[in-house]
């Protein structure tokens, strides 16, 4: 079985709009993720892909969610008031204010 190539075009623009809103550079982003700055640039430019750990240093250097450097999609807005409580909490509580929070909003008639 083949494996489809990956098109990180819209990765690293991704990773590239994220790095300049918060007015890094190549070069701070490549230190605090413990690459080189050529790294960086060729992720940016879809020279090369991207590892998972790589990946994963990237969105906690640039306080972002790997589902919007990844697919574009925010999952987890930092902004968000109910954020901050629910990263404070465990897998175990995280999930059981999940489940309140379907009920309270079937209740409200939201589905």
């Amino acid at each position: 079985m083949k494996i489809k190539e990956y098109d990180y075009e819209p990765i690293g623009a991704r990773i590239k709009r994220a790095r300049l809103n918060r007015k890094y550079t190549q070069e701070y982003l490549a230190e605090a993720v413990n690459v080189t700055c050529q790294h960086i640039s060729d992720i940016e430019r879809d020279i090369n892909g991207i590892s998972i750990s790589t990946l994963m240093d990237i969105c906690k250097a640039l306080d972002t969610d790997s589902d919007y450097i990844l697919f574009g999609t925010v999952t987890r807005d930092n902004h968000n008031p109910l954020n901050k409580y629910l990263a404070k909490m465990t897998p175990q509580q995280s999930m059981y204010a999940e489940e309140i929070l379907i009920a309270y909003s079937k209740s409200c008639g939201i589905k």
